[in-house]
């Protein structure tokens, strides 16, 4: 079973803060303690006997690739992408081997906190809008709604407006105001709905815990069950997908165990691996997984999000860095991936470029070659070595867990060797001087925009470093030490002020001399 003592989620984009037993984790958008185990066996029980219908699965998505579903799901908590820049992501993605956008932006109203009400005029014609564009450049839309308690966010508050508003499973108005809101989406021309009760308080209304004995599991496969039978009644595309309340791990639990043997197993089941931030997805994995859910998992991979960056850690960071740590035969294990991008969608291409291609063609993926062309794509034109050279310094994140080699190289060797400067003086004033060569060379002013922040951090750290290593060939007697020991001290303590996190082992090389 799954010890989990407090929870508090952030929206299917958690991050795991330490070790594996007790770990904390910020997840798809909220917190749990919790700890990771090997898989147990599942009790075998007898799968429901569920009215025939026609697979959940687009037979149309099926192709010659490893993944059928290959997605990118706007799942983030934080301010929602624009009405511009999802129609410009739509076309990215067409032309990037993914076929699938899921729209789940936690701070949508009307996808969360008032999903009983249908989109207002306005609104509704923006997302008819992104539907519409979806079809056209053979991309699968799939609209999320969420019905349930949210659990609040650290600092957040439970509202009486929010208990009221979360579903009665069982009462038949909540109901009729579910199937609304997918009749709705049917007529923007949006066939696939997720059913998300991911990032919940994992507790039902009064009505259900009578109807349901406090069985929260059954609860939402029953509704599930429900509502794919509706929606198929009304249109014979219809297709649900469901992300439960729990969706990561790899040990068994009584939520898992109810939903194996209730929920259609037509309907596919979001997974996030063994983490809510998985560095590695194995098939092994994905198998054991399988076993647990009683289907293949449809992965909700947390890459590059970084919302907890800004809601749990307060220290907002880009991920830059290639995927990696993805079985190559993953596709015919699940279901289908889904990537969870960043804030920022310019600077989210970089990844999503990448993920693309290793979906597209898993078996020959290169990251490395993969990264750099992404990133000379998104630059717009110009060279593109200023920015790979900043995104080397991006890349520490839950699926890499080092920062950038060629740095740590250069100061080890002069570490190992004062005289052996040079290089590393180098690459620093590379940093001091790398945002006008940035701008210089980037066409995409829209990208710029979004990275600046880390940019200007990172060229001050560059500064801090050469004012450490001019400390460091001063003698403590030299009239200059002291002067520059004032410069650095001053210089890293802006730093250590400004909470933008980006190339942490500069920082701490300055640190380091200081001390």
């Amino acid at each position: 079973m799954i010890k989990t003592t407090t929870k508090l989620f952030l929206g299917l984009g958690f991050v795991l803060l330490a070790g594996v037993t007790g770990a904390v984790v910020y997840g798809n958008g909220l917190w749990k303690a919790t700890s990771h185990s090997t898989v147990q066996p599942p009790t075998v029980v007898p799968a429901p006997q569920q009215t025939a219908l026609p697979p959940t699965v687009d037979p149309a998505a099926q192709s010659s690739t490893a993944f059928a579903i290959r997605g990118v799901i706007e799942g983030f908590y934080g301010q929602p992408w624009s009405q511009e820049q999802r129609l410009d992501m739509l076309s990215f993605m067409s032309e990037h081997h993914l076929n699938t956008y899921v729209y789940a932006p936690k701070d949508d109203p009307y996808q969360r906190l008032r999903w009983g009400d249908p989109y207002p005029a306005t609104e509704a014609s923006r997302m008819a809008a992104l539907a519409k564009r979806a079809n056209e450049v053979g991309v699968k839309f799939v609209y999320s709604i969420s019905p349930g308690l949210p659990a609040p966010l650290p600092g957040q508050v439970l509202t009486a407006e929010m208990e009221r508003a979360a579903i009665t499973c069982s009462a038949p108005a909540d109901r009729a105001k579910l199937a609304a809101k997918v009749e709705q989406m049917r007529g923007f021309g949006v066939h696939t709905v997720l059913l998300s009760f991911d990032d919940v308080q994992e507790r039902l209304q009064p009505a259900d815990q009578e109807a349901y004995g406090g069985d929260l599991a059954r609860a939402h496969a029953e509704l599930a069950n429900w509502l794919l039978k509706k929606g198929r009644e009304r249109d014979p595309q219809f297709m649900l997908w469901f992300a439960p309340t729990t969706y990561y791990g790899l040990q068994d639990n009584p939520y898992w165990q109810t939903m194996r043997t209730t929920l259609d197993p037509q309907v596919p089941v979001i997974w996030t691996g063994e983490q809510i931030l998985s560095p590695r997805i194995t098939v092994a994995q994905a198998d054991a997984a399988a076993t647990l859910l009683g289907r293949q998992p449809l992965v909700w991979d947390n890459y590059p999000v970084n919302d907890f960056t800004y809601a749990i850690k307060k220290k907002p960071e880009l991920f830059l860095g290639p995927l990696e740590g993805r079985d190559p035969e993953l596709g015919t294990h699940t279901a289908g991936l889904l990537s969870n991008p960043m804030l920022q969608p310019e600077a989210s291409k970089i990844a999503l470029a990448t993920i693309g291609d290793y979906l597209d063609h898993p078996n020959t993926y290169r990251p490395e070659v993969a990264w750099a062309t992404a990133v000379q794509e998104v630059v717009g034109g110009g060279a593109f070595e200023p920015l790979l050279t900043f995104a080397k310094y991006a890349v520490k994140s839950p699926v890499h867990t080092a920062g950038n080699p060629d740095f740590a190289k250069k100061v080890a060797a002069y570490q190992a060797n004062h005289a052996d400067v040079a290089p590393l003086r180098a690459e620093l004033e590379t940093l001091r001087d790398l945002p006008q060569e940035v701008h210089a060379t980037v066409e995409n002013q829209a990208l710029l925009a979004e990275i600046d922040p880390w940019l200007n951090k990172l060229a001050a750290e560059g500064v801090a470093g050469l004012l450490a290593l001019d400390l460091a060939q001063k003698g403590a007697n030299d009239p200059a030490h002291a002067d520059l020991r004032r410069q650095l001290d001053a210089k890293l303590r802006t730093l250590a002020g400004d909470p933008t996190t980006i190339g942490s082992e500069v920082y701490e090389f300055a640190k380091s001399i200081e001390k």
